[in-house]
């Protein structure tokens, strides 16, 4: 199963609503998967026959929703890279440059691969400012995939592809997050990372 790494924008009052309750994380996308459940259908033969019961839906009875449609965006793989090339670190980082796997809030509910943590309006400031000061170009030409490699950056293809795809990858995916970052910034919102 790949590790996909995960944003959502959203309302700061909905963000603290989720630290609150960590359950409600699930409902920023709740939306989104209720088009692909099937209709519950009818017990088959065998299952009349034996007396087997179909399994009730879990009820939620919690009437909470965003106060605000989240946006959500994904960086794919690259999310591993992207935090190499912005904190020198494979697994560690301080500051607002490592908000893809630190700092903000912890959401006490697992996703996949670990628990989300949001960022409030203010700290998303921060971060968009601190990415507004990169030279994508300064980072593409100091990245050395050998050292991604020896690093085992995810994914393990930095030994396997030219500079110009794998790097490149990278790359284009933390231009897009930045944008992505910037417009949430502008437009005062919150923001929950996760892997997932």
């Amino acid at each position: 199963m790949s590790m996909i790494g995960c944003f959502y924008a959203l309302a700061d009052n909905d963000l603290n609503a989720i630290v609150d309750h960590p359950q409600r994380v699930e409902k920023l996308w709740a939306e989104e998967l209720a088009q692909y459940e099937r209709p519950q259908r009818a017990p088959s033969f065998w299952a009349k026959l034996f007396g087997i019961k179909p399994t009730a839906k879990k009820a939620d009875t919690d009437p909470w929703k965003p106060s605000v449609k989240a946006e959500a965006f994904e960086v794919d793989k690259a999310w591993h890279g992207i935090h190499f090339l912005l904190t020198g670190s494979d697994w560690e980082g301080s500051g607002p440059l490592a908000f893809i796997l630190h700092g903000g809030r912890e959401i006490k509910h697992e996703l996949g691969y670990g628990s989300p943590h949001g960022f409030n309006s203010a700290e998303v400031k921060e971060i968009a400012q601190a990415l507004a000061g990169l030279d994508l170009k300064a980072l593409y030409d100091k990245a050395d995939p050998a050292e991604f490699t020896r690093l085992e950056i995810y994914p393990t293809i930095y030994n396997s592809e030219p500079k110009e795809e794998c790097i490149g990858y990278v790359i284009d995916y933390l231009k897009d997050l930045r944008e992505f970052v910037q417009k949430t910034a502008a437009a005062d919102r919150a923001l929950i990372a996760y892997l997932g």
